[in-house]
């Protein structure tokens, strides 16, 4: 994966309001592997340089003041549009009239997405020039981040400048023991500072953490919309509990050692690159090649389950408050994969989500867990883990004759498929087999 590198060197500044600001007063040169993120364009100078000069305290207090945020908080449908969220994962709200680029950073659980675009800070006299996007890893995302808060507190200190917010805030985080940093994590996930969580939302955080399992704990509090989570956990719980009577067979799957069906997937570099792996692996055990699964019968033949079962396992189950969450998977009596599914709209609906149930059964067994609309890691997996079973593109590539394909192309595809126009349009474009025209 990338490496995040922040790159720093002091300069002397005279004239400068604010001892912490004076203090740390540097160029600062951000870079993802070779994509420089800080070259600029300065318009008073009319050069071209791969730095900025900024005070470094901004930042590093940003970075401090976000950090759970910044390391927890993943996006969703629910955030699109939250200006709130979008100041906590973006550079840009640590300006304050200083040159910082537009960096967006969100986790999604091993691996951090980073986003940058051109842009022109107002009274800064440079041009942001660069635009990109990278996932690195998360470790090295953290390591990064707390190698510059350090390096702004050491050089404070060796000033003579002690007692700041910074210090004091990145203390409390380096000291928070295990219990400390679960619950900054969940109120994270949230969106609550979890320094600044009154008691109610203190209380939410630990019941929510005594009625889910840590995994599904991550991913309900990724996907929770409303104002209440108290009531989407309880529609969650109500779902697992139903869940429990939705057993599979799992005599064929079963049969399959996990750790070699997922070994090679494992180890790809992003998670639907992980999820795509999974799928072509798994058709190759089952001999599928790139046969079509258009109904839930062909689907229970592949996987060498009863068709009556499975028509049984995505019989709906209310979801209520939980609007972004849209199946629950778990284990039945018999230690078996066990799912319950929202009512869906469509046969292309309710095949997609099963087989996105049945990725996470193989990719993490035994694990409890839930299928939301939430950007993180194990959901971009099993997305992409349903579009590759479904609509495989080996068989896609045999039946893409044109180097464009239009909207009636990608109909007749999803019908072959039995997917959603999407799935196929999803595929056609990640697997580079052809441009899509639109009007």
């Amino acid at each position: 994966m990338p490496r995040l590198s922040f790159k720093t060197d002091w300069v002397a500044m005279d004239g400068i309001r604010g001892p912490e600001l004076a203090a740390t007063w540097a160029t600062l040169e951000i870079c993802v592997d070779d994509s420089i993120v800080t070259r600029v364009l300065d318009t008073r100078a009319r050069t071209v340089r791969n730095f900025v000069y900024v005070p470094l305290y901004p930042f590093a207090e940003w970075l401090a003041t976000n950090w759970w945020f910044l390391t927890s908080e993943i996006n969703s449908p629910a955030k699109d549009g939250d200006s709130g969220f979008r100041s906590r994962h973006a550079l840009g709200a640590a300006r304050e009239g200083y040159a910082f680029p537009t960096l967006q950073m969100f986790p999604q659980g091993g691996s951090t997405y980073l986003a940058w675009v051109p842009d022109s800070p107002p009274w800064t006299a440079v041009e942001f020039l660069g635009g990109g996007q990278a996932w690195i890893d998360s470790g090295e995302f953290r390591d990064s981040c707390a190698n510059l808060i350090d390096r702004v507190i050491r050089r404070l200190l060796a000033v003579g400048v002690d007692g700041t917010f910074l210090e004091e805030e990145w203390s409390a985080i380096q000291e928070a023991d295990a219990d400390e940093i679960e619950f900054c994590r969940t109120a994270a996930r949230l969106g609550w500072d979890p320094y600044a969580a009154d008691d109610n939302q203190r209380s939410i955080v630990l019941e929510l953490a005594d009625k889910l399992s840590r995994v599904a704990l991550e991913e309900a509090t990724a996907a929770f919309s409303s104002q209440n989570p108290m009531h989407e956990c309880a529609a969650i719980t109500g779902a697992l509990g139903r869940a429990r009577d939705n057993g599979l067979f799992w005599e064929r799957l079963g049969s399959i050692d996990p750790e070699t069906l997922f070994a090679e997937p494992a180890r790809a570099p992003t998670p639907w690159e992980a999820g795509y792996g999974l799928a072509q692996e798994l058709r190759r055990v089952l001999d599928l090649d790139g046969t079509p699964l258009s109904s839930m019968p062909r689907i229970a033949d592949a996987i060498g389950e009863k068709p009556e079962l499975l028509e049984a396992v995505t019989t709906p189950v209310d979801l209520g408050d939980a609007a972004l969450v849209e199946g629950v998977i778990t284990r039945d009596d018999d230690r078996n994969p066990a799912f319950a599914f929202r009512k869906f709209t469509g046969g292309e609906s309710k095949r997609f989500h099963f087989c996105r149930a049945l990725g996470e059964a193989l990719a993490s067994p035994g694990t409890e867990t839930l299928l939301t609309r939430a950007h993180s890691e194990r959901q971009q997996r099993n997305r992409a883990f349903a579009a590759e079973f479904l609509a495989p593109s080996s068989g896609l590539k045999q039946r893409v004759f044109r180097p464009v394909m239009d909207g009636d192309d990608i109909d007749e595809l999803a019908a072959a498929f039995g997917v959603s126009s999407w799935v196929i349009a999803y595929q056609i474009r990640n697997h580079n087999l052809a441009e899509i025209w639109e009007a």
